[in-house]
């Protein structure tokens, strides 16, 4: 019995203690010095990004990158009954992002996520559920932006 506590104690702290990090867990910013971070579009969905990805100003140096954020939120109705009421609705979310360098294009993407769902007759709880859709779509998108910026 007292075996099996020691092995089981010994596991957990090998396996605790082994220093584990999901690969693309640093969101302490990128390797690229921002000069200037111009925020197109949607105000909130552009805010959430630059924090997630841990965007920062620097104005110390000359030569540094200069970022633009451009992003539109869309949700549009998929599909209606025979009544012409929405059943379903698909919520999409644009950033195109565009590094330059003294006028110069260095790196550009449009990134772009969409989430389909069914309507809800409380409308409250269709908001809500709609919040947490952008909140989950604008996380995947900072993700895939640490990844450009990154590698």
């Amino acid at each position: 019995m007292n075996i099996k506590k020691f092995v089981i104690i010994l596991i957990f702290f090998s396996l605790a203690n082994c220093g584990f990090q999901p690969m693309y867990s640093q969101k302490d910013g990128t390797n690229f010095q921002i000069k200037e971070i111009e925020l197109i579009g949607d105000k909130n969905i552009n805010r959430k990004i630059v924090n997630m990805v841990g965007l920062k100003k620097n104005k110390t140096t000359d030569g540094l990158y200069r970022l633009t954020l451009n992003s539109s939120k869309m949700v549009e109705i998929v599909s209606k009954n025979k009544k012409s009421n929405a059943t379903n609705y698909r919520t999409t979310i644009n950033v195109e992002l565009s590094l330059n360098n003294e006028n110069k294009i260095i790196k550009t993407k449009i990134f772009s996520n969409s989430f389909t769902y069914n309507n809800n007759s409380n409308k409250f709880e269709l908001a809500q559920y709609q919040k947490n859709i952008e909140k989950n779509l604008t996380n995947k998108i900072a993700e895939e932006i640490i990844v450009f910026l990154n590698y």
